[in-house]
């Protein structure tokens, strides 16, 4: 049976009682955990440490028999055991259907995977099974954001203007646990107040230190050094730590390489940026793609290993303002030459 994360809540009496397991799979790796830990609550309702098992391909290659040791086992303090399997491959399809159609004990099975799609056969075979649920995690889509935000404001009677929840919407990617960590800032802001605007969205979420982050590195990208140095300086005042802003950077790096990357296999850049995770705020939509048309593969390779002996360095004891000072520099005077080599 499909069935959708924002389901799980009202399909909980059928789960508890008439399935025999789950698969939660996708691309949104924190959904994806999410998920699974939110079933194991479900079927773990004494939550009993005990109950639940760990189970790894690596293992069942090692002990062939390891999932159906795992499935016979007794409960030591009674209740249901959980077997909670991590990235299963579709080598495991014909036990696990055998599970599903055969077994008649009490064991509860959640397959999580971030490597299985839509065409795989463990997939469909919880799509078509009765006693099986597949449930699909991928990055929400900017009208996903909207909705989840509007549904967890309009619950305590939260009424927020059009343009405020598009600001809103934009500031955010697609981690539900940041989405609903901004929601309940605002809520804390907000007071007794009940209605949201524009100006509420600005000034609780708009000077969030997750903005000054991306300033810095977008301004480091496009080559704005006087920027960089600004928001910096900022950031360190504030306490933000350097290897913070280094993982940071590096994030914002792979998801660069990976829109690059996907426009070398033929897709339009559009389209790539706006297929990539995490979305980019509307405010630097335009200075996003400046840099994506800026840079190259082999720069952006170079960029990263500026940054991972950044933080090798970091950790070995040296000043790590004046390390990751020196990586902005370098990153900085490479975005400024590859966007001013480029007319746009």
């Amino acid at each position: 049976m499909k069935l959708k994360p924002s389901q799980i809540k009202s399909f909980t009496p059928q789960i508890q009682k008439d399935f025999k397991g789950c698969l939660v799979f996708g691309t949104d790796v924190g959904a994806i955990k999410e998920t699974a830990q939110s079933i194991i609550q479900i079927i773990n309702t004494d939550k009993n440490p005990y109950a639940v098992v760990e189970l790894s391909m690596d293992k069942l290659k090692e002990i062939p028999t390891a999932f159906w040791d795992e499935v016979n086992a007794i409960s030591m303090f009674g209740g249901r055991r959980i077997i909670w399997f991590k990235n299963p491959s579709d080598t495991f399809a014909s036990e696990w259907e055998n599970f599903l159609k055969n077994d008649k004990g009490n064991t509860f099975v959640v397959l999580m995977s971030d490597s299985l799609n839509t065409k795989s056969k463990l997939v469909k075979i919880c799509d078509e099974a009765k006693l099986a649920g597949s449930i699909a995690c991928y990055p929400e889509t900017e009208q996903d954001i909207k909705q989840t935000l509007l549904s967890s404001l309009s619950e305590e009677g939260y009424l927020i203007d059009a343009d405020a929840l598009a600001l809103f919407a934009s500031y955010l990617g697609a981690d539900k646990a940041i989405t609903r960590s901004e929601v309940n800032k605002l809520k804390t802001y907000l007071g007794n107040q009940k209605q949201i605007r524009l100006a509420d969205i600005q000034a609780c979420i708009g000077n969030g230190s997750s903005v000054v982050m991306d300033d810095m590195i977008y301004a480091a990208l496009s080559g704005n050094h006087s920027q960089v140095q600004r928001v910096f300086n900022i950031l360190l005042q504030e306490g933000t730590q350097p290897i913070m802003m280094i993982r940071s950077l590096m994030s914002k790096i792979d998801q660069l390489m990976i829109v690059l990357s996907k426009i070398k296999q033929g897709e339009q850049i559009d389209s790539a940026i706006k297929g990539t995770y995490p979305f980019i705020p509307f405010q630097y939509a335009s200075l996003w793609k400046k840099i994506v048309m800026a840079w190259n593969e082999n720069a952006v390779a170079d960029a990263l290993e500026l940054l991972l002996q950044a933080e090798k360095d970091c950790k070995s004891g040296l000043p790590p303002e004046i390390i990751l000072n020196r990586a902005l520099t370098s990153l900085t005077a490479a975005g400024r030459r590859f966007v001013n080599a480029r007319p746009f």
